[in-house]
């Protein structure tokens, strides 16, 4: 397939996924730098420095555009789930979850109960359910036996909950989609 037009991403899913792991500490190269390496570089597929961090913003600027739980739902998806630890506590396994993501999780359970009141009031099943959903090792089950669920309310449940934020996740891809796709982010293909 040919480029019609020169976008930088190929999917809203890849710039959500470039804006949520860009990294803050990257730094722009020197001029020097920059020649010796050769090849393209500060724009298309090999952003870095303040090219990436603009695409970044411009990426962020669009989410803030959606529907506020659509974005949530999209950075969510998109945003690492771990980063290391070095709190060297004996619990510490070397790893925890980002405040970026774990925010995440509790805001999108907060409003499934407000959307849903059908749901158990134990948030900690619903942040669980949310967790899976986004791909997560959980296991619900477990989860819900230790908050005193039963297994089929648990099950039903948390099938309420996977089809509420897939329908929210799914009309906030599209919508960035088309934003993206119309200020010219995303490479059109023949």
């Amino acid at each position: 397939m040919e480029a019609i037009h020169e976008g930088i991403f190929k999917s809203a899913e890849e710039a959500v996924t470039f804006a949520c792991n860009y990294s803050g500490q990257q730094y722009a190269m020197s001029a020097m730098a920059k020649i010796l390496k050769g090849g393209p570089c500060g724009s298309g597929r090999g952003l870095f420095g303040i090219d990436g961090a603009g695409q970044a913003g411009m990426v962020f600027a669009e989410l803030d555009r959606l529907d506020y739980w659509q974005a949530v739902a999209l950075v969510a998806r998109r945003s690492p789930q771990n980063e290391e630890c070095k709190c060297s506590n004996p619990c510490c396994r070397g790893w925890k979850m980002p405040t970026l993501f774990s925010e995440a999780m509790h805001e999108l359970a907060d409003e499934a109960a407000r959307a849903m009141k059908s749901v158990p009031p134990k948030r900690e099943f619903r942040v669980a359910v949310l967790m899976k959903y986004f791909g997560v090792k959980v296991h619900v089950l477990d989860r819900a036996e230790s908050l005193r669920i039963p297994e089929d309310a648990a099950k039903r449940h948390a099938t309420a909950i996977r089809n509420w934020i897939r329908e929210i996740e799914k009309a906030g891809l599209t919508a960035l989609s088309e934003r993206l796709d119309a200020i010219g982010m995303l490479v059109r293909t023949a």
